[in-house]
């Protein structure tokens, strides 16, 4: 039994003192843990002093651990422990006369430990070979232990009434550590006041220290997560590679003492191995270490990686947005997230991406009380901080409950709100730290320029495709004498056959004619008026299909050779009229691209008309489409014309550079081809042998024939 009591007083002893010291090591300027160090090391004193005491060899030794060891941090707890309790709720400064007056009673305490008028040492008490016997001064300090003790734990409760999220969570550990701890520790005084109950609760006061260990390392009561996991891999390792040497170490002696007539020769293997296994080991531990005691953190350096070499890169907004959401869900380990954009017409700020369980789709109004209050001072709302550093409106807590979200961070760029980011509590039902905080701010600020950045692309994008569809409508104009001439003919045709029918009718030339006759006429000449009006349906579709804004789908099957041939029956009346041939070499088995086929139509279109005003007078162009090496479709768009300057050959894709005339050319043409190629993943070149020709050189990538099928040109 006296053995027992023994080791509970020196295992609560070292535990005690070991992580008061990781405390004070992780933050030796930190008041906390300045005071947390001194009082553990005071309730080690108190328990190593107790334990060697009780199992003395002698009185005098029996009073040296009673003095020097024992009262000399027992007599210290209280003190330690009012001033921890006043720092950890705050009320420091507030208690800052009862805190000195503790430490003033402390340092009288102590005079009358020395001289030996607190306690002395009685022979034989139960177990014990020696415990303590009180004094003159001895009721005086019971009485001050108590209710020092008794009104810190009071502090600490009414804190914990008021408190709420993770702050209540450390106060309800702490509030469990101190009634345990010190109930524990209490019945020390039982035998002194000669009430003959073994002292029972001092195997419990360890359990102080591990309750406030496990607020530290589960609720950041202190931030010593980082020392405590290190030091338990280095315990790991040290027990692991002691174990593997004692054991190789026994083996070697029995199984190879005998061969080599060596001992140390014998532990050769033992070192192999341990070098062999102590980086395995090592990871381990780690992994072992993150999961049961810090499951709960993420690793923020992999989360800023993977937002600077991946998120903030992209320009497409929908993608960044939900890229976003995807990796904070994933890395934070959140129940939901969302993204909220701000929309300019409406005024309202809609679910721009969102993932995890809650919502999909919400609208917030500008004018309710969450988005007033980011609004106006630009800072995040964090749920767990209600009541403790600012108060929050019932209508903000209303409006985050049902979205779901324990912390909103508005995306601020410039004086500006553009969008909100919402998060769900974390699965681990832990609350965000301010080491949390600090990591997810500075991603908000950088997240809301890669939005703004990204809604500049879209705006560009859109602008671009306007500019695009006003460059062909204009096209489209000046091919209006051709397209006129292409409807025209086959309606006049139709026409002619017509009204040669009914003059014919009327001037009684088929008078002759039996009914079956007349009606076998009229069938052939209706033949050739459905042929001719259906000529000029398909000219006309051609041209309403290639008017149309192309859409930016792309697809797996888009036939070079067919788009081209539905690009050239739109300019080929133009054509003829300018003496201007069209040579097709195209290859019968060309595969198919990856592209969007009303874009692809725009590209053509752009260089055929391109081609058409650089040849004065007669000319050719040639269009050619081949399997390059490279296994991507090659086009070629070539014409005879003047030819491109040197100088002006590496600006021909600048907005708005042109060499046509004044009011000929808005220079907007190969500017937005080059724009149309690039956004289909095709390139485009060209080059030039002025006064000879120009060739614009076109590669996409080419899809494989068994995912497409035929391939077929037409």
């Amino acid at each position: 039994m006296l053995a027992s009591f023994v080791t509970a007083c020196v295992f609560t002893s070292i535990f005690s003192v070991a992580l008061g010291l990781f405390v004070y090591v992780k933050g030796p300027t930190k008041r906390l843990n300045m005071v947390w160090a001194l009082m553990s090391l005071s309730i080690g004193l108190w328990g190593l002093g107790l334990g060697l005491m009780s199992n003395a060899g002698s009185h005098t030794e029996a009073v040296f651990y009673l003095r020097w060891i024992h009262y000399l941090g027992g007599i210290c707890v209280p003190a330690f422990y009012l001033h921890f309790i006043s720092v950890v709720l705050d009320i420091e400064a507030k208690n800052r006369k009862i805190i000195y007056s503790g430490y003033l009673i402390c340092v009288l305490l102590q005079f009358a430990n020395i001289g030996g008028e607190l306690a002395g040492v009685q022979r034989n008490v139960g177990i014990f070979r020696y415990y303590t016997v009180g004094r003159f001064f001895y009721p005086f300090f019971a009485a001050w232990f108590f209710s020092c003790v008794a009104y810190s734990v009071f502090l600490l409760y009414k804190h914990f009434r008021r408190a709420a999220g993770k702050r209540k969570t450390q106060f309800e550990y702490m509030l469990i550590a101190s009634i345990i701890g010190f109930a524990g520790g209490s019945t020390a005084f039982l035998p002194v006041f000669n009430i003959h109950v073994h002292p029972f609760g001092v195997y419990f006061m360890f359990l102080y220290t591990l309750l406030i260990s496990y607020a530290i390392t589960r609720y950041q009561l202190m931030d010593i997560e980082i020392v405590i996991k290190k030091t338990l891999v280095f315990a790991g390792l040290f027990v692991a590679s002691y174990s593997v040497f004692a054991g190789f170490a026994y083996l070697g002696s029995v199984l190879f003492e005998n061969v080599v007539r060596n001992r140390w020769l014998a532990m050769v293997p033992s070192v192999f191995v341990i070098a062999l296994m102590l980086r395995p080991l090592e990871n381990l531990l780690r992994d072992v270490t993150d999961k049961y005691l810090f499951q709960k953190k993420y690793d923020y350096r992999r989360l800023l990686r993977t937002f600077s070499d991946e998120v903030l890169t992209v320009l497409d907004l929908n993608m960044l947005v939900h890229l976003t959401v995807n990796t904070l869900v994933e890395t934070i380990k959140l129940d939901n997230a969302g993204i909220f954009l701000y929309d300019e017409e409406t005024e309202v700020f809609r679910t721009a991406a969102s993932a995890g369980q809650g919502y999909s789709e919400y609208v917030l109004n500008g004018e309710e009380a969450l988005i007033a209050r980011m609004r106006k001072d630009g800072r995040h709302i964090l749920l767990a901080e209600a009541g403790r550093r600012r108060a929050l409106r019932a209508d903000i807590k209303k409006k985050m409950h049902e979205l779901g979200s324990v912390l909103v961070i508005p995306l601020m760029h410039r004086e500006s709100m553009v969008g909100i980011m919402s998060f769900g509590k974390k699965k681990s039902d832990e609350d965000f730290t301010q080491d949390d905080i600090d990591i997810l701010l500075p991603l908000a600020r950088t997240l809301s320029i890669a939005i703004v950045n990204a809604q500049l692309f879209e705006k560009l994008s859109e602008a671009q495709a306007q500019a695009a569809q006003r460059e062909k409508m204009a096209v489209i104009g000046t091919l209006s004498a051709g397209i006129n001439h292409e409807i025209c003919n086959p309606l006049g045709i139709a026409r002619g056959q017509c009204e040669m029918f009914l003059l014919n009718l009327a001037e009684g030339v088929y008078k002759d004619k039996s009914l079956a006759e007349l009606l076998e006429k009229a069938k052939e000449i209706m033949k050739k008026v459905m042929h001719e009006t259906d000529r000029a349906t398909l000219i006309t579709r051609k041209l309403s299909s290639f008017a149309k804004p192309a859409k930016g789908e792309i697809e797996g099957n888009v036939q070079v050779g067919k788009e081209l041939e539905k690009v050239i029956s739109l300019v080929e009346h133009e054509l003829e009229l300018d003496n201007i041939t069209i040579t097709r070499d195209i290859e019968d088995d060309l595969p198919s691209i990856f592209a969007d086929r009303k874009q692809i139509q725009e590209i053509f279109f752009n260089l055929i008309r391109n081609a058409v005003q650089s040849i004065r007078g007669e000319g050719e162009i040639t269009l050619r489409g081949t399997l390059g090496v490279d296994k991507k479709v090659h086009i070629d768009v070539e014409d005879t014309g003047a030819g491109i300057s040197g100088s002006h050959l590496p600006r021909i894709f600048d907005p708005f550079f042109t060499t046509k005339d004044p009011g000929k050319g808005t220079g907007l043409g190969l500017f937005i081809v080059k724009q149309i190629v690039e956004r289909n993943n095709g390139q485009i070149t060209a080059w030039s042998d002025p006064g000879e020709k120009t060739v614009f050189h076109l590669v996409f990538n080419a899809v494989e024939p068994d995912k497409t099928g035929s391939s077929e040109q037409g």
